[in-house]
């Protein structure tokens, strides 16, 4: 087994290096990894993942086999157990019977395993066969969990005994769902925001006043502070996937895992694409934060060129006198490993903190990435950031419905489609214009 994780360690090394082979075969040209590059990275990408995975159960293996050295059991007849059966007989001398063995749920299953219930009693319905969820929840063999969830609408007296366990449920596999939609997020990934109810006005102090020293009999100045409100209003996301009534009939629980991770990365798109773009606020949607925020102009990206223009996007905070308490760079991952790759002139790593894989900082401040950044470095202070958000998600299903994506529309009922819309509340506003400011490497054309 050692030998095994020998071997795997040294792919890892290996892939490591290959990796950084094409982010330095990128650097030395002075541009960004293009299409067929950014695909081998990708792939090289998914090969660590794999690699990383395989060491983590070839460890746990070890360490299980080390833990039972420690604990074996001694030949029968040394213990108090031992000596009962010898006594009194084995009922199971042979070891014969089943022993039953409950696996947990990987997270935010079960919450997939409530919708396909809730989809499939529809289709059943549809045609003929009148299927309750929760018979379709016991048909599937869905935990105690899901069968709760899924009655949770009738628990609704102070005499039933199980009204609030099943609460407990719901809490729990909805909070699972969240917690998944909220890791997978840039969104969710800053902390410090601050939290405040829908539908309200937060006053702003937009300009501060001003104090001097007065001598004596002199007339005092006036301070003439200026104030502004920030409106948080109601916004809700709704994310719709589509799939086809035959997968979901199928057993597979490959299934479950698709449903859920196709409802979070709907989900989490559309979080990430809104809150990190440039668009004004609206009656259905919140202003991204480089909303009214001139980007930065950048001088390249040698080293020099990062330093000092990240230095110009620090200023643009300290001249605005805010700290950088709270405050966050985001930019994308293949970013993050350019400038991770920059050396000095010993071949020490320019930037302390920025390393290929893992937790990030650049000059001290944390740094989140996602390919959602594209060709931006973001500076943003949460803090200046106000978050109305509710703690739950809505789940909705048709097969009645046209559905248009772009080019392509879903004629549901006729394809024999079911479309499952996750919802959730949630807005934010900038308490200042100043919460961001912006690199922009958007290539030009010409």
């Amino acid at each position: 087994m050692n030998k095994y994780l020998k071997q795997l360690l040294d792919a890892l090394a290996a892939k490591n290096l290959e990796l950084q082979g094409h982010m330095t075969k990128s650097l030395d040209a002075g541009q960004t990894p293009d299409e067929e590059t950014e695909k081998s990275i990708q792939a090289v990408e998914a090969e660590i993942e794999q690699i990383e995975k395989n060491i983590a159960r070839v460890k746990k293996q070890i360490a299980a086999t080390e833990a039972a050295a420690k604990t074996a059991t001694p030949v029968a007849g040394q213990t108090a157990e031992e000596a009962t059966k010898s006594a009194k007989g084995d009922p199971d001398p042979e070891g014969k019977k089943p022993k039953i063995e409950i696996v947990p749920l990987a997270k935010g299953v079960g919450f997939a395993q409530y919708a396909r219930a809730k989809i499939l009693s529809q289709l059943a319905a549809k045609e003929g066969n009148y299927k309750s969820a929760l018979d379709i929840a016991k048909e599937r063999g869905f935990g105690d969990e899901v069968q709760d969830l899924v009655t949770k609408a009738t628990l609704g007296t102070t005499t039933d005994a199980g009204f609030a366990a099943s609460l407990v449920t719901e809490n729990r596999l909805v909070a699972e769902f969240v917690d998944m939609l909220r890791a997978a997020t840039v969104f969710d990934q800053l902390t410090g925001f601050r939290n405040v109810p829908f539908n309200s006005k937060i006053p702003s102090q937009l300009t501060g006043g001003t104090a001097s020293w007065v001598g004596e009999g002199a007339p005092k100045p006036l301070t003439n502070p200026t104030y502004g409100e920030v409106e948080i209003k109601e916004h809700k996301l709704a994310a719709i996937t589509v799939y086809t009534q035959e997968l979901m009939r199928r057993s597979d629980p490959a299934v479950d895992i698709l449903v859920r991770d196709d409802l979070i990365e709907a989900s989490k798109t559309l979080i990430d694409n809104t809150f990190l773009d440039a668009g004004a606020a609206t009656a259905v949607r919140p202003a991204g934060v480089l909303n009214g925020v001139t980007a930065t102009a950048n001088t390249g990206t040698t080293a020099a060129a990062y330093e000092a223009d990240l230095l110009a996007l620090i200023n643009s905070f300290v001249a605005a006198n805010l700290s950088l308490d709270g405050s966050y760079f985001i930019m994308s991952e293949t970013r993050a490993a350019q400038i991770s790759l920059l050396r000095d002139a010993l071949g020490n790593t320019y930037f302390q903190g920025m390393a290929l894989r893992g937790t990030r900082t650049l000059m001290g401040i944390p740094v989140i990435t996602s390919q959602t950044v594209g060709d931006k470095i973001i500076l943003v202070k949460t803090s200046e950031i106000l978050l109305a958000q509710d703690g739950g998600v809505d789940v909705s299903y048709s097969d009645q419905a046209t559905l248009v994506d772009g080019e392509t529309t879903h004629h549901l009922w006729q394809e024999n489609k079911f479309a499952v819309r996750v919802e959730k509340f949630i807005t934010w506003a900038k308490r200042r214009p100043i919460a961001a400011a912006f690199l922009d490497y958007t290539p030009t054309g010409g």
